[in-house]
C-alpha cells in the first residue's frame, strides 16, 4: 500500500459545542494519511496518475472555513467522506485533527481525534 501524507494543516474554523467557539473560530490542525493501491505516477511521473495534494489542502481548507460543526469526530468523518468522493482510487484514509486551544482550563499541548476509514466501510455514504 502507498501512502500520500498531508501532515499539519492549519486552518481557521468556527467549529466547536461551545458558543465562543463559533462566534470567535479557533486553530484546528488536520493530518491525513491516504493510502492507495500501487500509485501509477510512480512510473508514470503524471500528475494526472495520482492524487493532487493541492487539490486535496484546497478541499479540507474549504471545509473548515466554510462549514461549522460541533465535533472534531464529525469533522473528520466528513473531511473522510469528502476525500472519497472525489478519489475513488483511495482505499483506506486516516484523519487526525487536532484542536490546540480547547477551551479546557488546563497545560495541554492539544486535544484530538484520528479517525481511519477505508473505503469499502463507507461506500452507503459516497
Amino acid at each position: 500500500m502507498d501512502k500520500i501524507i498531508l501532515s499539519n494543516m492549519r486552518f481557521r474554523s468556527h467549529s466547536g459545542v461551545l458558543e465562543e467557539e463559533k462566534r470567535d473560530g479557533q486553530d484546528f490542525v488536520v493530518s491525513l494519511e491516504l493510502e492507495l493501491e500501487n500509485i501509477p505516477a510512480c512510473r508514470t511521473d503524471n500528475i494526472y496518475d495520482t492524487v493532487d495534494y493541492g487539490a486535496v489542502f484546497q478541499m479540507v481548507r474549504d471545509y473548515l472555513e466554510t462549514t461549522g460543526c460541533n465535533l472534531i469526530e464529525y469533522m473528520a468523518e466528513n473531511i473522510i467522506i469528502r476525500v472519497f468522493q472525489k478519489y475513488s482510487s483511495i482505499e483506506r484514509i486516516t484523519c487526525e485533527i487536532k484542536k490546540p486551544n480547547a477551551p479546557i482550563d488546563g497545560d495541554f499541548d492539544y486535544m484530538g481525534v484520528v479517525i481511519t476509514r477505508e473505503r469499502d466501510e463507507m461506500e452507503n455514504f459516497l
